[in-house]
C-alpha cells in the first residue's frame, strides 16, 4: 500500500488504498492477509477499481506492475504488505517521519462537529498530516496536528472546507521538531522525574505512543545522547493490531 485517500466521492464518503501488484496476480473477490494483522486474519478484496482523473473502471484482474485501488475499510495504512497463502510476507515498512511544524486545530463552529470530526478522521486516515494529543487524552482534548512543512496545514483546512463545509481556526505551537519514544512510557515518566525533559512536550500518537516535542535540534540531541533508554527515533510506523 503506497497511498490511501478518502472522500473520493463527496456523496459516499469512500475511502481507497491504492497497492501495486508485486508478484502474482490480483482477481475479485480473493481474500488476502495483511502484515499487520493476526495470523490467520483475511480480508476479501470484493472491489477494485483504476482511476484515471475522475474516471473509475472496475477491474477484474491485474498483473504485476498494475495499480489499483481497494476499499479500505481503515485497517489498510501506507506501507502494509497484502499477501495469499499462509506464510505471512511483509515489505519493510514506509515511515513517517519527524514534522516541523506544530499546531492546534479547533472548530469554530459546534453545529459542524460532526463533519469536522469526519473530515479530521479521514485526512488523518491519508496521511496528509499527523495527529497529536496530550496524553490520556481520549478524543475531549485539543487536537494538535503535525507537518513537515506549513502547507500540508493549508490544504487541510482548505479540503475541510470544500469537502467537508467545515471552518477550522489553527493555532501555532513554537517546537521544531518530534521525537518517538520506542522505550515506552515508563521510560518518559523515568526522564520525567529525574527533571531531564524540561522544557520539552510530551504528548502521544494516534496509537497512544508517547513522543517529545523539542524546540531545537540541540535539546533533542542531549537527551537522545545522554537518555539513551528513551530510544528516541525520528520517525514512526503504524503499529500491529492487537
Amino acid at each position: 500500500v503506497f497511498k490511501t485517500q478518502a472522500n473520493l466521492d463527496p456523496k459516499h464518503r469512500d475511502r481507497l488504498a491504492y497497492i501495486r501488484i508485486v508478484s502474482g496476480s490480483f482477481q475479485k473477490g480473493m481474500k488476502v492477509g495483511h502484515s499487520r494483522s493476526k495470523p490467520g486474519k483475511k480480508y476479501n478484496l470484493a472491489q477494485a477499481q483504476t482511476l484515471f482523473g475522475s474516471d473509475r473502471e472496475s477491474v477484474e484482474v491485474a498483473y504485476p506492475g498494475d495499480v489499483i485501488g481497494i476499499n479500505n475499510p481503515g485497517n489498510f495504512a501506507i506501507g502494509d504488505t497484502l499477501f495469499t497463502g499462509n506464510e505471512k510476507i511483509a515489505f519493510p515498512g514506509i515511515p513517517s517521519f519527524s514534522p516541523e511544524k506544530f499546531a492546534y486545530i479547533r472548530n469554530p463552529n459546534p453545529s459542524t462537529y460532526k463533519s469536522f470530526q469526519k473530515g479530521i478522521e479521514q485526512l488523518l486516515a491519508e496521511g496528509a498530516v499527523q495527529a497529536l494529543r496530550q496524553r490520556n487524552d481520549e478524543g475531549g482534548g485539543p487536537l494538535i496536528l503535525a507537518a513537515v512543512g506549513q502547507l500540508q496545514f493549508e490544504v487541510v483546512q482548505a479540503r475541510l472546507k470544500s469537502e467537508y463545509k467545515v471552518d477550522s481556526d489553527m493555532e501555532a505551537i513554537g517546537y521544531t521538531l518530534a521525537r518517538w519514544a520506542d522505550g515506552g512510557w515508563d521510560a518518559v515518566d523515568k526522564a520525567d522525574a529525574d527533571g531531564k525533559l524540561f522544557g520539552i512536550m510530551i504528548v502521544q500518537d494516534r496509537w497512544e505512543r508517547p513522543v517529545l516535542l523539542f524546540r531545537n535540534d540541540w535539546k533533542a540531541a542531549s537527551v537522545a545522547e545522554e537518555e539513551k533508554y528513551l530510544e528516541l527515533k525520528p520517525w514512526s510506523k503504524p503499529p500491529m493490531f492487537e
